[in-house]
């Protein structure tokens, strides 16, 4: 009687050891997609630029934004996963008031990032201009893990 008894308990022990659950090899919710608020604005352009064919003029207009900082548990220690969206609506308008067709500087973009909780990122967009085939328009934006800025707008020459 006292070896069935052992050999109960035996059996009892190792299917309860063989039936238990496994955490360790299961993913948890370190794992899942987690996401902090986006962060969403604009910025206005309104700036004065240098066109290599007709001289100064004027850049008016904004760009939208949506900047979302994306925790991942695989991602590099140290740096941040950014979800940016931005959207160009701007005009650019002639020299003295020259008459010519609508220049107008639209553009979208969605880019996934990465920036270092102290540091900044740049990364620079080319918008075309409507009814020009002569130059572009480079903007150099500033992220962070906070937000998006810009730095830098200027016109370029298109390679021919």
């Amino acid at each position: 009687m006292k070896t069935l008894f052992v050999s109960l308990v035996a059996f009892s022990l190792v299917l309860l050891i063989g039936c238990h659950e496994n955490l360790m090899n299961e993913p948890g919710t370190s794992l899942d997609k987690k996401s902090d608020p986006a962060k969403r604005g604009f910025l206005k352009i309104c700036c004065e630029l240098h066109d290599p064919f007709s001289g100064i003029c004027n850049l008016n207009g904004s760009v939208t934004y949506v900047h979302q900082k994306v925790n991942r548990a695989m991602n590099p220690i140290g740096s941040n996963e950014i979800a940016l969206h931005l959207e160009m609506d701007s005009e650019l308008c002639g020299p003295l008031g020259m008459v010519h067709p609508e220049w107008r500087v639209e553009g979208r973009s969605d880019d996934i990032v990465y920036v270092s909780e102290e540091g900044i990122l740049l990364i620079e967009k080319s918008y075309n201009i409507t009814s020009r085939n002569d130059v572009v328009v480079l903007v150099l934006y500033m992220v962070t893990t906070d937000g998006v800025g810009i730095s830098k707008v200027r016109l370029a020459e298109i390679e021919k």
